[in-house]
């Protein structure tokens, strides 16, 4: 089986190890020592498909730091500090018709101009929420949800 370079996101991971994000940057023990599983999963994050155009246009914040110079690499930044910021590193394979039959809310909110699109429902609440972005990745997702032990969302 190939790699999809699907990977939960971050608030997903924690929860499921009921550990908050500010948790990773002590010096405190978890279940393993936290700067160990933050290296554990930079690693992993490292593999992510990534974007510097879609990173830089996605996070204004960002581009800004990159263009004063205080951001010099933007994937060494999404590795060792964005992930962890609950950021994406490159656009989301979404199926737009996919995501919006699947979560009618999402729909709704599009519907009202609540949500500004699926894109930016999944990269502002939808990963980390654990839904799926395509059809092709559903099972996957599915996956991670059973193996993090949490609800699979909508019904994918």
């Amino acid at each position: 089986m190939q790699p999809s370079g699907y990977f939960p996101h971050v608030d997903l991971l924690l929860q499921s190890m009921r550990i908050d994000r500010n948790r990773l940057n002590s010096r405190g023990k978890i279940a393993i020592d936290a700067p160990v599983l933050r290296r554990i999963l930079q690693q992993a994050v490292a593999h992510l498909p990534f974007s510097a155009e879609y990173y830089a246009a996605t996070y204004p914040d960002i581009a800004a730091a990159s263009a004063a110079g205080q951001i010099p690499d933007l994937h060494r930044h999404f590795v060792e500090t964005g992930y962890f910021e609950g950021r994406l590193g490159a656009p989301p394979p979404l199926d737009d018709s996919y995501y919006l039959a699947t979560y009618p809310d999402v729909a709704a909110g599009v519907a009202d101009g609540q949500v500004e699109s699926p894109a930016d429902h999944y990269r502002r609440s939808g990963a980390a929420e654990g839904r799926a972005p395509s059809p092709e990745l559903a099972e996957e997702v599915a996956r991670w949800m059973g193996l993090l032990r949490m609800p699979v969302v909508g019904n994918p």
